[in-house]
């Protein structure tokens, strides 16, 4: 059977609109919610949605100071009696079989994460609509980009692919979690690399990652999310890209540029992912104010 263990601050009005998709998993009979100190009603929101699914245990606990999505995890997979967390955020519904089919991949594959695609969604699209518009990706484009180290959620690809990381709605092992577990040091600023942290461990050890067309995750419209860091501006997530993404390539880079080929030192590596974060948040945006592609 399958935990899912959901980090969360603040964000009850998001969990009132995807926390029933998670109790509707198959093989999931426990769901675990972590708030990092929060102050909202989300003990009360939550009871009241797992009043209608009395088959499914569900755990709240609360952290006594904000200590950070990663801290979070970490409390919540501990907490968990099953061999199989499935870990998703407060603010994305998980498409019906979602739980099962990662299962299933995992077991026939030996891998030590999977997760379905990621969505997301337009204002006011349903999630079943978000998905049919998805269909196997939008952008023709590598789904990985390993100069830069990181996925491209919305590549075209279709089956399955084995990648260095994926998004952060993963199953995985607890086994693997108790090794490895989530690195509490991304408790800071966006939190950039955090869910990516562990991914990466798992990665740099030998175990595959695998991302499935088979099932989906859909994410709310940045517009309906509140708080978080994507509301950030893009000088604080200029900053936190390159200041946690230093410390990443410190634990990972030699393992993961032998695994994946590269030929870069570390410091150019560093030095283009620098390159890229302005063009993405500056440069590109500039272009698109003015009309240029």
């Amino acid at each position: 059977m399958i935990t899912i263990v959901v980090p969360t601050r603040n964000r009850s009005y998001t969990l009132k609109r995807v926390a029933p998709s998670y109790f509707q998993q198959e093989l999931v009979n426990e769901i675990v919610f972590v708030s990092d100190c929060g102050t909202d009603d989300t003990p009360e929101v939550v009871a009241e949605i797992a009043r209608t699914y009395p088959s499914t245990r569900m755990i709240l606990l609360r952290n006594d100071r904000q200590s950070g999505a990663a801290f979070s995890r970490n409390v919540g997979f501990r907490a968990a009696t099953n061999p199989y967390i499935l870990y998703c955020d407060d603010d994305e519904y998980l498409e019906p079989g979602y739980a099962k089919v990662c299962l299933e991949k995992l077991q026939a594959t030996g891998a030590g994460a999977v997760s379905g695609r990621r969505v997301v969604k337009l204002p006011d699209e349903a999630p079943a609509d978000a998905v049919r518009r998805f269909g196997d990706g939008l952008r023709d484009e590598p789904p990985f980009n390993a100069y830069v180290c990181e996925f491209n959620p919305e590549a075209r690809f279709a089956g399955d692919r084995a990648l260095p990381l994926t998004s952060s709605v993963i199953l995985t092992p607890k086994a693997l979690l108790e090794t490895y577990g989530f690195d509490t040091h991304y408790s800071r600023g966006s939190g950039f690399r955090e869910e990516s942290d562990y991914q990466m461990n798992l990665y740099a050890n030998g175990l595959d990652i695998i991302v499935t067309n088979a099932v989906h995750s859909i994410h709310l419209h940045r517009t309906e999310c509140q708080i978080g860091g994507a509301r950030r501006n893009r000088f604080s997530r200029f900053y936190w890209a390159v200041y946690y993404t230093n410390y990443f390539y410190r634990k990972y880079y030699e393992r993961y540029a032998k695994r994946v080929g590269l030929k870069m030192s570390r410091r150019a590596a560093m030095v283009l992912f620098t390159g890229y974060q302005v063009y993405f948040l500056f440069v590109r945006p500039a272009f698109k104010l003015v009309g240029l592609r």
